[in-house]
């Protein structure tokens, strides 16, 4: 037995593609990602055959097309400085959120229907490399106050390319990676919900892409064929005299929630606003004996690619 391979040397390079399904191949100088892989490095579609043999078992099946899927998992976090995208940025673009800088302000993410980017990985196990070029995926963002918050890109696919084995480990440069804050009632200086604010102690938002590997004649690609953002929030229940939610159930409102203070975390606050939400379910359940109410809210666009924007500041 020669030498292992260790978890412990597992870590993903992306940078985004100028050319779809073409390698830019990423440095661990310029390019790691601070994130956790859950990986599928060789997936794809198997037809199992199908004929009379005249005995009972397996015939054997082919493989159709080769592809790499996974997750990948990484925090929210600002980039230090408030005009600059953060570092995870690559990725974000990879969920079809295209970034718009303004010059000593901010980083605005808002969704596109059409002209997806697309990002090459690298995933290195020890030596081994695993190429994977063309990737697109969906994301998730957990912003409750039950722990850090963090960006989950699921549904990952990308096109499949034979690994390779290198003579070195990987050095990776994560200087570009701030901390995340802390999600906590200091921390989170905004979180209002049709206008009122709300004690939130979940929320995740869904981006809700549909994510399709294609294999046609000319050509392999993976393409963003459609989303359906939501989320899905829990805050305590409130007296009706207070706020009535049970009255609110399809209609609309805004959300806007905002994590950092202004000036003190300047370079680290991160804002989710969505103009339009319909409710769409409300219940009651119990957290340490207190009644809150799990909402559930479609993102209702009343334009072209309005459904949202995600600030870095």
């Amino acid at each position: 037995m020669g030498e292992r391979i260790f978890e412990q040397d597992t870590c993903v390079l992306a940078a985004v593609e100028v050319v779809y399904g073409t390698d830019v191949t990423p440095t661990a100088a310029a390019n790691a990602m601070r994130v956790k892989a859950d990986m599928t490095l060789l997936d794809g579609d198997q037809e199992g055959m199908e004929y009379d043999a005249g005995r009972g078992g397996s015939k054997g099946s082919i493989q159709r097309n080769k592809r790499i899927s996974g997750t990948l998992t990484g925090y929210v976090a600002g980039a230090g400085a408030v005009d600059t995208p953060p570092a995870i940025g690559p990725l974000l673009q990879a969920a079809g959120l295209k970034p718009t800088i303004t010059a000593t302000q901010k980083v605005t993410y808002k969704p596109v229907s059409t002209g997806h980017d697309s990002v090459t990985l690298h995933v290195f196990r020890g030596k081994i490399k695993h190429p994977a070029v063309g990737a697109r995926c969906n994301l998730e963002i957990n912003l409750g106050t039950d722990a850090l918050p963090k960006f989950t890109f699921n549904n990952l696919m990308a096109l499949y390319v034979d690994p390779t084995q290198v003579g070195a480990f990987q050095n990776c440069d994560f200087s570009g990676f701030e901390r995340p804050l802390v999600t906590e009632p200091v921390s989170i200086t905004k979180m209002q919900l049709f206008g009122q604010d709300v004690n939130m102690a979940q929320m995740t938002f869904r981006l809700g892409n549909t994510v399709s590997y294609r294999s046609v004649t000319n050509d392999e690609s993976v393409q963003i064929t459609d989303r359906r953002p939501q989320v899905e929030i829990v805050f305590e229940e409130p007296l009706l005299n207070d706020f009535n939610w049970w009255t609110k159930l399809t209609t609309y409102g805004a959300l806007a929630y905002q994590l950092g203070q202004d000036a003190v975390d300047a370079g680290q606050i991160f804002e989710l606003n969505i103009a339009n939400l319909q409710l769409n379910s409300i219940a009651p359940t119990i957290i340490d004996g207190i009644s809150h109410l799990r909402c559930v809210l479609d993102v209702v666009p009343t334009a072209r690619d309005n459904d949202f924007e995600m600030i870095f500041r």
